[in-house]
């Protein structure tokens, strides 16, 4: 006979297990689950006036598009963010996380459910003017130009002349494209030399041909960017660039491919610093002139990475890198070590996509000390194996401006260094923050502080009178800084020396119109 327990619970299995096979996972649904991660990291560019070719802004839309979605994400082309988010992280990173990945196959490949409807999140609002308020000056083309329908791209330089009374600071510049069907990115340079002119009074029609460049070395050849889905930002307080009285902006667009002629007219909007600008951005090329193994020469059927490398001469704080090659290129990485051994990622590209290039900004300033040594790779594939080789059979390549030459180009953004910046996170610095959207008291840095000045960094949504104190932890007034001061719309920096403070933690406060925000501050005295 069996034994009576065990009947028991073999019994006990047999009802359990009806109820474990009803245990199934969540059907993953476009409502619930797929909605967010399109609108999120999708739409900003797959909607009707921007540069994608489809939307993606509605149930319809997406799972029209099901089986593209989920080769194109599950093979990292899109979303087009080409840095390695597990070497070194950006402000604005548009990437998907494995999991992401995972549930848009798992979705696709149930049959694209949408679920229930009503729980579908709202389609994102973009806005229709300048991301960033009402700009001090709007440097429009002075004429639409007409790209042609021949399924060709074409980058085309437009000269548009700024005439100033005096030399202005400079706290953010926003490109706005006019024709987003058609324009792919645009870098504008700032030029003094009067040689944009000349060059375009010799090719008809509005604006000169150049491809990969200017055509010469203007006064700054990457003044500004724009690509596709990017944001428009302010400099942080009391840092921004330079914009001459007499100077003119060398706008280079990019113009892709389209079947049917179009025209364009796009302008650039610039917002002068309300506070005077301490540091001013330069932008650092490294190129081929700092090679360890050169020359610069591709041959044929071959695999080819070069290196260069720089002693950083001079202490400064790294806002942003943008690496810059053709159709040749396959892949980037670039860091930085200290005297002290101690190493900093910069950026690392696995698939380098002459398409998806532009200015990459750090979310928090990079310190490079001076002895810092930094380290730029970057390999070309001029064999049969990669699908851009311009040239069938490949030919042996060599610097040039031309999209089938080559370039090897390292832009840094930096400023010198001052005490504190390892403390300036720019992420908290956002547009919104920025954008007469509220009022906001940024992080005060040095935090914790020493012997130098507190930089108090404050935004307002609109002109109105500002009260800033500083308060022991028992809440007694120490110092007060601003009383009832009316202070304009916009971001606004004010100094505070620490050197007269005792060691301690202290609360600073922002007073306006109503609002009052207050952070801690930690002094560490002489």
């Amino acid at each position: 006979m069996m034994d009576p327990l065990r009947s028991f619970l073999r019994l006990m299995l047999l009802m359990l297990a009806p109820v474990g096979a009803l245990a199934q996972p969540t059907t993953l649904n476009f409502s619930e689950h797929i909605a967010p991660i399109i609108y999120q990291h999708c739409t900003p560019c797959h909607r009707p006036g921007e540069v994608a070719p489809f939307s993606l802004t509605s149930y319809a839309d997406v799972a029209a598009r099901a089986l593209t979605i989920k080769y194109v994400t599950g093979i990292r082309y899109m979303p087009p963010w080409k840095a390695d988010p597990s070497y070194s992280h950006f402000l604005d990173e548009n990437t998907l996380t494995q999991t992401q990945i995972d549930n848009i196959r798992q979705w696709v490949d149930a049959g694209a459910p949408r679920g229930n409807p009503a729980l579908e999140p709202a389609v994102p609002t973009y806005p229709s003017g300048s991301q960033l308020g009402t700009p001090d000056l709007v440097v429009p083309m002075q004429q639409s130009y007409t790209h042609q329908g021949n399924n060709q791209d074409m980058y085309r330089v437009f000269v548009l002349p700024v005439t100033l009374p005096a030399d202005r600071d400079v706290a953010a510049i926003e490109f706005r494209a006019g024709n987003k069907r058609i324009v792919h990115h645009a870098i504008v340079a700032l030029d003094t030399t009067q040689r944009g002119p000349q060059r375009d009074a010799l090719d008809p029609g509005y604006g000169y041909t150049q491809f990969g460049g200017f055509g010469f070395t203007p006064t700054e050849d990457n003044w500004a960017g724009y690509v596709p889905g990017s944001k428009p930002r302010y400099f942080p307080n009391g840092i921004g660039k330079k914009l001459y009285r007499r100077a003119n902006l060398l706008l280079q667009i990019h113009y892709g491919p389209s079947a049917t002629t179009q025209v364009d007219s796009s302008t650039i909007n610039i917002f002068f610093s309300r506070q005077p600008v301490q540091r001013y951005v330069q932008t650092i090329p490294i190129s081929v002139l700092q090679l360890t193994n050169g020359p610069f020469v591709i041959p044929a059927n071959q695999v080819k990475t070069f290196r260069a490398e720089v002693l950083i001469p001079l202490d400064g704080s790294l806002l942003s890198v943008l690496p810059h090659a053709h159709l040749l290129g396959k892949s980037w990485k670039a860091w930085g070590v200290k005297p002290n051994g101690d190493s900093i990622k910069l950026i690392r590209i696995n698939d380098w996509n002459f398409n998806w290039q532009g200015a990459y900004r750090f979310p928090a300033l990079q310190h490079l000390v001076p002895g810092t040594r930094l380290t730029i790779e970057a390999t070309y594939d001029n064999t049969p194996n990669n699908p851009r080789n311009p040239h069938d059979p490949p030919q042996q390549v060599t610097w040039g401006e031309s999209t089938t030459d080559e370039m090897f180009v390292f832009y840094l953004d930096a400023i010198p260094y001052r005490a504190g910046d390892e403390s300036m996170v720019l992420s908290a610095q956002s547009t919104k923050d920025l954008t007469s959207l509220g009022n906001h008291l940024y992080p005060v840095y040095p935090n914790p502080a020493g012997a130098e000045a507190l930089h108090v960094g404050f935004t307002l949504a609109r002109a109105a009178p500002v009260t800033l104190t500083l308060r022991d932890a028992n809440g007694r007034v120490v110092r007060t800084l601003l009383r009832h001061e009316r202070r304009a719309a916009g971001p606004h920096e004010v100094l505070l020396p620490a050197a007269q403070l005792s060691a301690g933690l202290y609360l600073l406060q922002l007073e306006t119109g109503g609002f009052t925000q207050t952070q801690k501050v930690m002094v560490l005295g002489r």
